[in-house]
């Protein structure tokens, strides 16, 4: 057996499509899906909805699938695609699936679409699958990009029928760790009616990475000390400079002491989309508590600390 190699890296050379699909598919490590989160989204025409449908422009990697060691094609929807269009129903709902499929004559099963062109990926419409259907059919190479679901008697697309179905074939994903340890004087949280930031010193800039389009974010203020009465109120992180009007919220947890108690940990954690006007940008990411009910104080101090991890993900979005 005789490794074979990029050729394309010595001069006066060819490469086989073989090994540049088994190349493509190595580099992406057998992930298929669209390339960025907001590539090949599958939208009705506007302003008057049609049959018609748009794919917008995007890139996807397809992983061969009529034989082993196909490899993977690489696709560029270069403008908004509208060449499908969606057949109307009649008494019967129907479900379609929209795709982009890799059509390579070279393997049995798998259609030439255009050799006039040497177009290989091709956006097809897959009719009459099931309902809850969110991946194309066994056997072909193809990545789901939506499906349609069309009410009984209906011969245009609205929004309301597409179902976003697309995956990003190798998501980034980036994790940071935070901690802020206790003051040497312990601060009360508040008792009034008025969110605040607490407790003090949880505040760190957070730069938001630009394909960042949710957050897990996981977090505790730990061994908070119990001063006086029912101590109850929320504390949750934000993102933003004002607790009160903050760019982005998390979940609440509710701190609910009664009186005997002597430290506690408060903790929580979500996982929250983040939306395209902070993607790219720095954030204050800090802590805010109000009371809820009683007018029992905690304290942050000497022997208390918060820590939080939070991971950035990267999953395909309409916006």
């Amino acid at each position: 057996m005789t490794f074979q190699s990029s050729v394309w890296a010595v001069d006066g050379n060819t490469v086989s499509g073989a090994l540049a699909r088994l190349q493509l598919q190595a580099s992406t490590l057998g992930a298929q899906g669209v390339v960025g989160h907001l590539d090949c989204i599958v939208q009705a025409t506007t302003p008057s909805p049609t049959a018609g449908i748009v794919i917008t422009p995007g890139q996807v990697v397809i992983l061969g699938q009529e034989t082993t060691y196909q490899g993977s094609y690489y696709g560029w929807n270069i403008g908004n695609d509208t060449s499908l269009s969606i057949a109307a129903t009649a008494g019967a709902a129907r479900s379609d699936l929209i795709v982009a499929r890799a059509e390579d004559p070279t393997w049995s099963g798998s259609p030439w679409g255009g050799p006039a062109s040497g177009q290989i990926i091709f956006p097809r419409v897959i009719s009459g699958v099931s309902s809850s259907a969110t991946q194309a059919p066994a056997g072909i190479s193809a990545v789901a990009l939506a499906r349609i679901d069309m009410p009984p008697s209906t011969s245009v697309v609205n929004s309301a029928y597409i179902h976003d179905l697309r995956q990003v074939a190798i998501p980034q994903n980036f994790t940071f760790q935070l901690a802020a340890a206790g003051p040497g004087s312990g601060v009360n949280w508040t008792t009034g009616a008025t969110t605040v930031a607490w407790p003090p010193g949880a505040s760190w800039p957070v730069a938001i990475p630009s394909w960042a389009t949710y957050i897990v974010l996981s977090w505790a203020v730990n061994q908070a000390q119990w001063v006086s009465g029912w101590a109850r109120g929320n504390v949750w992180p934000v993102f933003g400079s004002s607790v009160t009007a903050p760019a982005l919220s998390f979940p609440q947890a509710l701190c609910s002491i009664n009186a005997g108690a002597y430290r506690v940990t408060i903790g929580g954690g979500a996982t929250v989309a983040i939306p395209a006007s902070l993607r790219g940008t720095t954030q204050t990411l800090q802590f805010a508590q109000a009371k809820a009910g009683q007018n029992g104080v905690m304290q942050f101090d000497e022997g208390s600390s918060v820590t939080l991890t939070g991971t950035f993900q990267q999953q395909a979005v309409l916006a």
